[in-house]
C-alpha cells in the first residue's frame, strides 16, 4: 500500500503535527511511510502526492476554530480533480489543538467527514486531540502517554484500516473542563503559569513588551 502522511502545519517540519505523524509512522510498523509538509511541498507537488497515494492520513492545527490557509487551498485544488481518481481513496484526519477540550474541534471533524463522502473519499476516522501546543518542548515522561496512543492509533490503521471510535474518544478526552477545572486554569492563569509559554515565545521575537498592541483600534467606529 502507498501511504502519505501529509502535514499541513504552517510551521511545517517543526511543528507539532510533523511530531504526531512520527509517533503515528512508529505504530504503522512498516517501511517509512511518505511524509510531506505543505509548508515546504509545491502546490502540484502535494496533489500529485495525495493522488498517487492510496492512503492518506492528514494532519493540521486547529486555527480560529478552522483549519490553516494552506490546508484550505489544498482541499480546493481536489474540486478540479477527475472524481474518479479520488473515489474510494482511503483518508484519514488528526487535528489537534491547544485547547484542552474537545469541543473547539468537533465543527471541524464533522466538516472533513461531510467532505469525504462530498469527493467520493473513504474516511477512516478523524483524531481530535487538545493540549498539544508546547508538546515538543515537553520532558518525555509528560507526553508518553500521549504518544503510545498515537504509536496504537498507527498500529490500528495498519491492522484494521481505521482510527477506532473507542481511541478517538480517549484521545479526544473530556469535551468541556468542567466547573473544577474551569476554576483551577483561572488561578494558574492569575498566577501566570498559563501564559509561561507564549510569554516564552513573545520574548523570543522581541514581541513581548508589544503583546497589548491595537493596531487596529483606531480604525473602529467611534475609536
Amino acid at each position: 500500500m502507498r501511504r502519505l502522511l501529509l502535514n499541513g502545519s504552517p510551521r511545517g517540519k517543526e511543528s507539532n503535527s510533523r511530531l504526531l505523524l512520527g509517533w503515528l509512522a512508529e505504530g504503522l510498523a512498516e517501511t517509512t511511510p511518505l511524509v510531506l509538509d505543505l509548508a515546504h511541498a509545491s502546490a502540484d507537488e502535494a496533489r500529485e502526492a495525495f493522488l498517487d497515494a492510496d492512503q492518506v492520513v492528514f494532519a493540521f492545527p486547529l486555527y480560529t476554530d478552522a483549519m490553516p490557509a494552506l490546508v484550505k487551498r489544498f482541499i480546493e485544488s481536489l474540486g478540479d480533480v477527475d472524481p474518479a481518481r479520488l473515489q474510494g481513496k482511503q483518508v484519514a484526519f488528526i487535528v489537534q489543538s491547544g485547547f484542552p477540550e474537545a469541543i473547539h474541534t468537533e465543527t471541524l471533524a464533522t466538516y472533513l467527514a461531510r467532505l469525504c463522502v462530498r469527493l467520493g473519499l473513504r474516511h477512516l476516522g478523524t483524531i481530535n486531540k487538545g493540549g498539544v501546543e508546547g508538546i515538543r518542548i515537553m520532558p518525555p515522561p509528560l507526553v508518553r502517554k500521549t504518544k503510545q496512543r498515537f504509536i496504537r492509533a498507527g498500529r490500528e490503521l495498519a491492522t484494521l484500516g481505521e482510527f477506532t471510535p473507542a481511541l478517538v474518544a480517549t484521545l479526544a478526552g473530556r469535551r468541556n473542563l468542567g466547573w473544577g477545572r474551569t476554576q483551577l486554569f483561572h488561578v494558574l492563569s492569575w498566577l501566570g503559569v498559563t501564559n509561561y509559554y507564549w510569554n516564552t515565545m513573545l520574548k523570543k521575537h522581541g514581541a513581548f513588551t508589544r503583546r497589548f498592541d491595537q493596531p487596529y483600534a483606531s480604525a473602529r467606529p467611534g475609536a
